[in-house]
Order: C-alpha cells, then structure tokens, then sequence
C-alpha cells in the first residue's frame, strides 16, 4: 500500500438527515435531486479528465467517491510545472460543482479542502487527507466549503515563483476566494466561470468554452487581474444571484417565525442562523467589484414579538 499526495475536497449535503424525518415523498424528491446533481458532476469531471492539447504532460486526473450524501472529490498533487494550474483548476472545479448542487435543485453543501496523503483504489480510500477534509466540514458550521491554510499558503508560494504564475493565481482566485468575518476563506459557487473551465450551458448540455491558451495571452499582455469574461458568464452571475435571493429569501421567511416553544425555537434558530449566514455571503457577492449587482441585494426586517420574546425576521 502506497499514499499519493492528493488535493481532496469533501463535503455534504445540508438537510439530509431531518428530510428523512419528515414524510417519504420529502426524502424521495432530496435523493432524486441528489442523484441528478451527481450526474451532471460526472459529466463536468468527465470533460476537465479530457487532455488539454497544447500541454505536453497530461494533467492529473480528477477522482471522486460518493456514499449517501457524501463526496470526495480528488486530484493528485504532481509536485511539477502543472501544480499550478492543477490546484487552481481543482478548486474552480469544486466551486464549479457546488454552484450546480444549487442551480439544479438548490442543494445547500458544507464541507472543506485540503492537501495531504491519501490511499485511493476503486474499491476503498482512506488516509490523513480524507480525515483532515471532514474534520474541515465540521468546523465550517454555515453552508460554505472552508480551504484550509495549506491550500492558501501553496496559492502565496506560486504567486513568488514568476509573473505568469503570480499573474494566474491572481485572476483566476479574484472572484474565487472568499476570507469570512471568522478569517476562515471559502469557495465563492456564485462565481462567473472563467476561459478555461467548463459550464452548464442549456440547461444540461455540457460544453467547454475557450481555452487556457486564451487566458495565458490575456495574462501575457498585461490584463493581470482579469480572466476572460464572456458577456454571457455575466449573464449566468445575473441569474444566479437572483435563483441565489429568491431561495434565501423563501428560507428566511420559512423560519422568521419564533416559538414559546424552547425545543423548537433552538432547532428554529440553529437553521435560520445559516440562511442568516447566507444572505451575508450573498449581499457581499451582490457587492463584488467584478458584478456590481447591488439591486440583487437581500433585506432584512425584524420585529420584536411579545407573545414569544424575541425578534421575527423576515426579507424583503
């Protein structure tokens, strides 16, 4: 048995378990939704395993293991000139699949990622990797996948080794990276995809658009801080912040309700604070100086409850 340095993302899907507490049509349409977001990763991994024609050396692939809810997706660290591009293309990848876990079916994942040993076959997977990954999806807390400080620290040393490398990580994370009021960095799914990573495109066709030679002259020719943005990748950033408002604010509004209830008003709070949580993450997104999009952001109202003593929350 042989561990391989590997880039390992893992997270789940949030509401899992109190679905299955709730009737069998619930649970029945969450694995469905579950099951069709699986299918369009593995058609997004399918085409990124793809080789790139102007690399000589062939990238590493990209490998995933999925129980339940649960997914670890993987991608072995080559220690060579396409560690680079390697890393971040593998963490665009995964901003890449969450943000389609929620357009298809607004699925709401938590999880962490990292580097480290792993021992991965067809038949089994284990290592420090897959056990430093989950320990990073406890910790989160709200809907986000946390990048632990070896990936941040990796990104700094490429940003030191030349310009090009510099110039990439820069242009390619600008909208990627998120630092939280907790210092804790996490992937942005509400992102526009940059030149060099594949998208959704009608609805389930899946299509590469353009090329990472693309982005190399753009980087080349000094547009050091911006990937190549398609007028369609901002349209595609328009709709889903407006899926993104439209679902939170429902959320918000499902559990602004407070309860004389002490059980039920705790259960009621540990919810509500993450949809809390992502109407902060949105508004900041709605604030970013690639969109500019303020008109999509979420406000909140609250109003001081008597019968129960606490505060109702409601959007609009």
């Amino acid at each position: 048995m042989e561990f391989s340095e590997y880039y390992v993302a893992y997270f789940d899907v949030l509401g899992y378990k109190d679905a299955f507490k709730k009737s069998g049509d619930v649970s029945a349409k969450l694995v469905d939704a579950i099951e069709f977001s699986i299918g369009m990763m593995k058609d997004i991994v399918s085409i990124v395993n793809t080789p790139i024609d102007n690399l000589t050396e062939e990238t590493p692939k990209i490998e995933y293991k999925i129980f339940s809810d649960n997914v670890l997706i993987c991608c072995k660290n080559t220690n060579d000139t396409l560690s680079t591009l390697s890393l971040v293309s593998f963490l665009r990848l995964v901003a890449t699949i969450q943000r389609v876990f929620f357009e298809g079916y607004q699925l709401i994942v938590r999880g962490g990622i990292t580097k480290g040993p792993l021992y991965l076959t067809n038949d089994f997977v284990g290592g420090k990797a897959l056990i430093d990954a989950v320990e990073l999806e406890s910790t989160a807390v709200y809907p986000r996948i946390v990048v632990a400080d070896c990936i941040l620290n990796e990104l700094d040393s490429f940003k030191m080794q030349n310009g090009l490398f510099k110039s990439l990580v820069d242009a390619s994370c600008q909208d990627l990276l998120v630092k939280d009021v907790d210092d804790k960095t996490f992937l942005n799914y509400i992102m526009s995809y940059d030149a060099w990573i594949p998208f959704p495109q009608n609805g389930s066709q899946i299509e590469p658009v353009g090329s990472y030679e693309e982005l190399e002259k753009n980087l080349r020719e000094g547009h050091q801080r911006k990937p190549i943005y398609k007028p369609e990748c901002l349209r595609d950033v328009f709709v889903i912040l407006k899926k993104h408002k439209d679902f939170v604010e429902v959320k918000i509004d499902e559990f602004c309700q407070s309860s004389n209830d002490e059980t039920e008003e705790a259960k009621r709070l540990k919810i509500l604070k993450k949809y809390l949580w992502l109407v902060s993450f949105h508004n900041k997104i709605c604030d970013h100086v690639l969109y500019k999009m303020p008109e999509l952001k979420i406000n909140l109202k609250s109003e001081f409850n008597e019968q129960s003593l606490a505060f109702d929350v409601s959007a609009g």
